[in-house]
């Protein structure tokens, strides 16, 4: 059973300044970040674990398409997948 997918208020701040980053390079493309940001998204519910431990506890992940890097924690009591920051591989974090 996959697990679910929780996103803190930061991850969804960076999710939303980076739909509008890649709307502002080309109109639309925040769009198609969003589907490839929800693809990997479904891969990690599947296998919460693929991602590699980055530090303590926290996972890392990337997305294909994009440079994105997701920052997340797994919960397996719970079966849940907590996002904790989606971050450009370019760009430092609040731009």
């Amino acid at each position: 059973m996959p697990y679910s997918i929780i996103t803190t208020t930061n991850a969804r701040r960076d999710i939303q300044q980076a739909i509008d980053w890649e709307n502002l390079r080309k109109p639309g493309l925040g769009g198609y970040f969003l589907f490839d940001l929800e693809a990997k998204l479904e891969s990690l519910a599947i296998t919460p674990k693929s991602g590699s431990v980055r530090y303590d506890d926290v996972r890392i992940s990337f997305t294909r398409i994009f440079a994105y890097n997701i920052h997340y924690t797994v919960d397996d009591k719970k079966q849940q997948i907590i996002i904790l920051r989606v971050l450009s591989h370019y760009k430092q974090p609040g731009y």
